[in-house]
This record gives C-alpha cells, structure tokens and sequence, in this order.
C-alpha cells in the first residue's frame, strides 16, 4: 500500500478519535486522573499506557481481520468479551487505585499525593479492552485489513488507525483535561483523598455496568 492509503487510514482514525472517543474515554479517563495528574507527567503517565493499550488492540483487530474475518466478526458481533473485558479491568482498576488509598501510611494532617504508582499493565490492558467495540470507524478498519493484501499491510493498517484514534485523546487529556483536574483538585486539597476513594467506587460502578452490559460504549 503507497504511503496515502496509510495517511487515509490515519485521518479516519483521527476523525473517530477526535469526536466519539473523545466522550467512550472520558467514564474511564476522568477518574484515573483526579487520582493521579498533579501534573502534566503524571497525567502523560495514564494517558499514554491506556492509549499504547488501545493502538495494541486495533492492530491486533487489524491482523486478525486479514487472517479470520468471519471468526472476529462474530466476536465483535457478540460484544460479551469486550464488555466482560473491559468490566472486569475498569473494576480491578478501581479496586487497585481504593487498597492505594487506604493502604499507605500518612502522618498526621498529611494528604498524600495520589499520583504515584499507576499501575500501567492495567491502564494498558483498559486502553486495549476498550477498544474491542464495534463502532463504525472499526469495522471500516476491518473492512480495509480484509482486504489488505499482505500481513504487513493490515500490521500497518491498524498501526495508522491507532495512532491517528489517540492524537486527539493524548492532547486533550494529557494537556488540556488534567490541568482542569489539578486545578479543581487544587481547590479541593483538604478532601483529596476523598475525591480520590470516591473516583475509585466509580470505577468499581463503571466496571460492573460495562460488565454486565448495562452500559454501551
């Protein structure tokens, strides 16, 4: 495929990012980062695993596209394997960020800072889960892979799409969202801790809901 395929590719995944993604990453983003962006570092450390998670998981949509179609296309079909995916990690997610809360000592008066120690293989594996959904931008990856020719080609196909579907989300969140999160977290120091338990029992809600596909991305 000649390098304009490739750019198309990417346009279509910036413009799903930049619009319906924007708003299936905000239950999920939202919470991990009023827990842990007391700086734009901090923030880039939750933004950029979720978002290598989900590049992960278009390329891989992408390759077993052009190896089984008809096998992936009734997984996607099914949506009870991404929903109990994503479920299940947005709940581990929570349970982890709520032990955190709890479990480190503080001296009297102190309000430890929530930022450090995301755990990045479950932002990671979030980003990936999340993105097995059937929406329309995907199944017109799917469509392109198919197609696609060559192995390397459909590699190359969902590589493009992934990095073209996290542009917006990386800027957005990592430098424009997080700073309206510190700054309202800022505001509200003395209850920190709180806010940061009270974004994990979300999770734990948002997980069982997705879970028990009571709530469509």
């Amino acid at each position: 495929m000649e390098l304009s395929g490739y750019l198309s590719i990417y346009i279509i995944g910036l413009s799903y990012g930049a619009t319906a993604c924007m708003l299936s990453c905000m239950p999920f983003l939202t919470p991990l980062l009023f827990s842990g962006s007391n700086s734009t570092k901090e923030a880039m450390g939750v933004i950029l695993p979720f978002s290598f998670g989900r590049i992960f998981s278009y390329t891989l949509l992408s390759v077993l596209a052009f190896m089984s179609s008809y096998w992936l296309k009734r997984v996607l079909d099914d949506r009870v394997i991404s929903s109990a995916l994503l479920g299940s990690v947005t709940v581990l997610m929570g349970i982890y960020i709520l032990y955190r809360s709890f479990g480190e000592k503080r001296s009297c008066g102190s309000v430890r800072s929530a930022g450090g120690g995301q755990n990045h293989l479950g932002l990671f594996t979030m980003g990936a889960s999340m993105s097995l959904n059937p929406c329309t931008p995907v199944l017109a990856l799917l469509g392109f892979s198919i197609n696609a020719g060559t192995l390397p080609v459909a590699f190359f196909e969902g590589i493009f799409f992934g990095l073209g579907a996290v542009t917006f989300s990386i800027l957005f969140y990592g430098f424009v969202f997080s700073k309206l999160v510190r700054g309202l977290v800022a505001q509200f120091q003395p209850y920190k801790i709180w806010i940061e338990r009270g974004s994990a029992l979300f999770l734990l809600v948002l997980g069982v809901a997705v879970f028990n596909n009571q709530l469509k991305l």
